[in-house]
């Protein structure tokens, strides 16, 4: 394939989005560039089947090398970048793709197996939600501590989790809880008929319950993580559950079903059902990157038709909850998020975070910053770590918790113009001083 990494690369589902993606989990041993790099010199271009071909072919091969290996460090290792390969492969299949589950579960399977292999091992749980259960990772410090919970996202796994940020809480003194609830990828497949739903303050809150009677879990310091769809549950999950101390949003989308008709001319988002099916089939044999997005949301609602997958998202609008948020809220922002979504959508964030209640934290991350600029700083996960934990160190564990934003909100300026938006950030501005 040929490797491009400039801005417009940046954008959710490019190749080399994908890719970096993958790459980005390599300092906590999920990746080794030259693998990467092996693969991707692999993959045609244009070429979809080569991409799930390859990047499974790498991951079988880590697979059947971790079950023959005579060390317990060696036989980790090729599990942890089997799971991820397996990960990348997966990614875009449709749901009618057996491949699809056969990978999901390799790299549910061999995570686990990697999990066993740490010294503690790394807890695999088992949440009791209703008649379902919902899959999860706890990693434990070993003493009472500040504890994080991690969401998903629309496409993230609970594995691809523990890379991002559970490794890097261990290593900053705090325990970290990572699940996977209704609609996403282990739970559903796990729970058949368990499809997304808009009320996450259900399935977090049963992973409070499940793990807040732990005597290494401090009930007073429990936080909340969640990127790209998983910024609005989280948010939803903090506005009603008032155990939760502290939220992290990265990648905030106030309301996802205006962000899907911002994309479309006046014209298709009025069309007749039948006409919208059409056009959308159409965009979706044209477009790699819309075709893999929405295979995933088929799955996570168990709808086919376009028009109903769309207005599936109706209800997952936040924008009201905003004033019940009392606590500290950590509100992180890419240049290229800016730059690939319409200003009414990238507005309505600045709108909440100055309706936020409680106290504000507002990280813009530009171009100048390399690929911390790009949807959930894929890429550039040190940099994600590092304004997390300094963060919940901060307003959890120093209890500083005074409103700040990034200067004069530059990042921001470069792209939204609009009344609105000005008098948003001017808000936003006027709360930090």
């Amino acid at each position: 394939m040929k490797l491009d990494f400039s801005t417009r690369a940046m954008d959710i589902g490019t190749p080399s989005f994908n890719l970096m993606r993958t790459l980005s989990v390599a300092a906590t041993g999920g990746a080794e560039a030259g693998e990467c790099l092996f693969v991707a010199d692999r993959v045609k271009n244009g070429d979809a089947q080569s991409w799930v071909r390859e990047w499974a072919a790498l991951a079988a091969q880590l697979q059947q090398r971790a079950e023959r290996a005579q060390h317990p460090v060696v036989a980790r290792q090729a599990y942890l970048r089997a799971s991820n390969y397996y990960r990348t492969a997966m990614f875009s299949l449709p749901p009618s793709d057996s491949r699809l589950d056969s990978y999901l579960t390799c790299s549910r399977t061999c995570f686990q197996r990697a999990a066993a292999l740490f010294t503690p091992p790394i807890e695999v749980l088992a949440v009791p939600f209703g008649a379902a259960t919902l899959p999860g990772y706890f990693l434990s410090t070993g003493t009472r501590a500040p504890t994080l919970i991690v969401l998903n996202g629309g496409d993230s796994t609970n594995e691809e989790m523990v890379h991002w940020l559970g490794f890097a809480a261990l290593a900053r003194g705090w325990n970290c809880v990572v699940f996977e609830g209704p609609g996403q990828w282990s739970a559903l497949q796990l729970n058949p008929g368990l499809y997304l739903r808009p009320d996450y303050e259900e399935p977090a809150g049963a992973v409070i319950d499940h793990v807040i009677g732990r005597s290494d879990v401090d009930a007073d310091r429990l936080a909340i993580f969640g990127p790209s769809l998983g910024a609005s549950l989280a948010a939803r999950a903090t506005a009603h559950d008032k155990r939760i101390k502290a939220c992290v949003s990265d990648g905030l989308v106030v309301d996802v079903y205006q962000a899907w008709h911002a994309v479309w001319p006046r014209p298709l988002q009025q069309a007749p059902a039948p006409v919208f099916d059409a056009v959308f089939g159409v965009l979706e044999r044209l477009s790699p990157q819309l075709r893999g997005l929405t295979n995933r949301f088929r799955a996570m609602f168990g709808q086919s038709r376009p028009h109903n997958l769309i207005a599936s998202w109706r209800p997952f609008g936040i924008g009201d909850l905003a004033p019940r948020i009392d606590v500290p809220v950590l509100l992180l922002y890419g240049e290229a998020e800016l730059v690939q979504t319409s200003e009414d959508v990238a507005t309505a964030a600045m709108e909440f975070a100055a309706e936020l209640s409680g106290p504000m934290t507002l990280r813009l991350f530009g171009f100048d910053q390399g690929w911390a600029a790009t949807h959930c700083q894929i890429g550039a996960l040190t940099a994600l770590q590092s304004t997390v934990f300094d963060w919940l160190d901060r307003v959890l564990v120093a209890g500083q918790t005074a409103p700040d934003v990034d200067a004069d909100l530059t990042v921001a300026r470069r792209h939204l113009h609009g009344a609105p938006a000005k008098r948003a950030m001017e808000r936003i501005q006027a709360r930090a001083r």
